[in-house]
């Protein structure tokens, strides 16, 4: 099929037969849409937590000792061959009256010959559900057996294979236009329902180099799937091949992705349920503002957390739009001043432009050594006031990898309010899952700007606090507060006149 955009506007579709189903969707908003596609084709997976760390292989280990494992991602109905050795018959299905502009410029090209049978009915109705029809019933397969979140990966996807699987966006290339191009591709698959993708970072094809490898590395880090993987024959692209400043560049970036996943882990949570996107481009959250809507080179995590990476070679400086409203600096907590327009961020390979949206409470996690000893260390909660002095978030947790724990609600559900009157309220909505640790060590609240005197912890007065006087930041430290305790605890800070 050909679906072409014309300047009406208009979408012309183009087929080589069939029947088509066609539904309009009518919002009125851009999530509204949807959550009404979605509400049709199903809604995504929640993956199990240890797969939202950084994933690392490549086609062609070489030997046994390399590699102890094998890994099998044909997932597609994909072919050496065009067609078949023998040829492909003359009849219709293979040789039908219109051909769309596909790989190869025929629809046999490196796949089967259309009138191949599979199971339910001929290649030529079911090419594009291979790789579904796979997913669906590996996840099947894997339930019983595991007795927990099965993890699948395919490279092949149609309309609701985010409900069964993860997805990756296929042989990209070691380049910067692959690199930038990641961003609107993983954009699109959160659109369409596949949540859980990324793009193979540091590029597939071709010889990477360490300035591409390090700056992807870093973007990855804010892929919603994040692996590292490259081709046979391709020199290797993990980080310890490369120099000691680029792997302390990776190792932040890894830091910072994993201080994070309690945040990524709700928005799993919040788009397996109430079907609101992982990842989503400026316009979603600021659809008055014309000018974020052809921008395709930042993207939010969520609504809160705002990306702007460097995608060009031998470059410093990042030419990145700041909409019109509240925001923090990630690594600082400083409050930048330039808003509603364009500003060329410094950005040295050592660094990536993370901003945390005003009116969001982000929560995080000090990270382990891995991800299963990391889930016992305690949370941190990063408040980033509003414009009026107030602040939101909310947190899901529940043990990682268990089958259900939603449908069965065996979880813990929080919500964090901050309103104009200093008190950060933490309400304990589910606390079902009474094993996992819930304790909180810190609260760092940015853009406050009165000096803090007091603080309080459930009505008692409590000492282990700083206040930034020149970046406004209050920091609550060493506070070991189990959020299961009670259904609402507070914490409060008084300020100077």
């Amino acid at each position: 099929m050909d679906v072409n955009l014309q300047p009406l506007p208009a979408l012309t579709y183009i087929t080589i037969g069939g029947i088509i189903d066609l539904y309009v969707f009518t919002g009125p908003t851009v999530q509204n849409v949807i959550q009404q596609y979605w509400d049709v084709i199903g809604k995504p997976l929640m993956p199990p937590y240890w797969t939202l760390g950084f994933h690392l292989c490549r086609w062609g280990y070489g030997t046994i000792e390399n590699l102890m494992e094998v890994m099998q991602d044909m997932n597609e109905p994909s072919n050496f061959v065009d067609g078949s050795h023998e040829g492909c018959t003359t009849n219709s299905l293979d040789n039908p009256p219109f051909t769309p502009h596909v790989y190869g410029g025929n629809i046999t090209a490196k796949t089967l010959c259309t009138s191949a049978q599979q199971y339910l009915s001929s290649h030529y109705n079911l090419h594009s559900m291979y790789g579904y029809f796979e997913a669906k019933a590996t996840n099947a397969a894997l339930r019983p057996i595991l007795k927990k979140r099965p993890f699948v990966l395919s490279r092949s996807t149609f309309a609701g294979s985010g409900h069964y699987t993860t997805h990756w966006s296929g042989d990209n290339a070691a380049s910067f236009t692959d690199l930038y191009q990641s961003i609107p591709t993983i954009l699109n698959y959160n659109i369409f329902g596949m949540t859980f993708a990324g793009a193979e970072i540091c590029g597939f094809n071709d010889d990477t180099t360490e300035e591409l490898c390090t700056k992807w590395m870093v973007l990855g880090a804010f892929y919603p799937f994040m692996r590292n993987h490259n081709a046979i024959g391709a020199k290797a692209q993990d980080p310890a091949v490369f120099s000691w400043e680029a792997q302390q560049i990776m190792k932040q970036a890894l830091l910072m992705r994993y201080s994070l996943l309690p945040y990524w882990y709700t928005l799993f949570f919040k788009a397996s349920t109430i079907s609101t996107t992982v990842i989503e481009p400026l316009f979603f959250e600021y659809p008055n503002d014309e000018i974020t809507y052809n921008i395709d080179r930042q993207f939010l995590v969520g609504p809160a957390i705002l990306v702007s990476p460097n995608l060009v070679s031998n470059s410093s400086t990042v030419h990145a739009y700041v909409p019109q409203d509240v925001w923090y600096e990630f690594s600082s907590g400083i409050q930048i001043t330039t808003v509603g327009q364009y500003v060329d961020f410094d950005t040295p390979i050592q660094k990536i432009n993370v901003h945390i949206r005003g009116g969001f409470i982000i929560p995080m996690q000090i990270p382990g050594p891995n991800l299963v000893i990391g889930r016992g260390n305690p949370f941190v909660l990063l408040v980033a006031l509003s414009q009026s002095g107030n602040a939101s978030g909310s947190l899901f947790w529940d043990d990682g990898d268990s089958m259900d724990t939603i449908e069965t609600e065996t979880y813990n559900y929080f919500e964090f309010n901050v309103t104009a009157s200093n008190v950060l309220v933490i309400n304990a909505l589910v606390t079902n899952d009474k094993n996992s640790s819930m304790a909180l060590g810190m609260v760092k609240v940015l853009g406050l700007h009165r000096s803090v005197t007091n603080v309080n912890v459930n009505g008692k007065a409590y000492s282990n606090f700083i206040y930034n006087i020149p970046d406004d930041i209050l920091l609550i430290y060493g506070l070991d507060l189990n959020m299961l305790d009670e259904t609402s605890q507070t914490i409060e800070w008084t300020t100077a006149d």
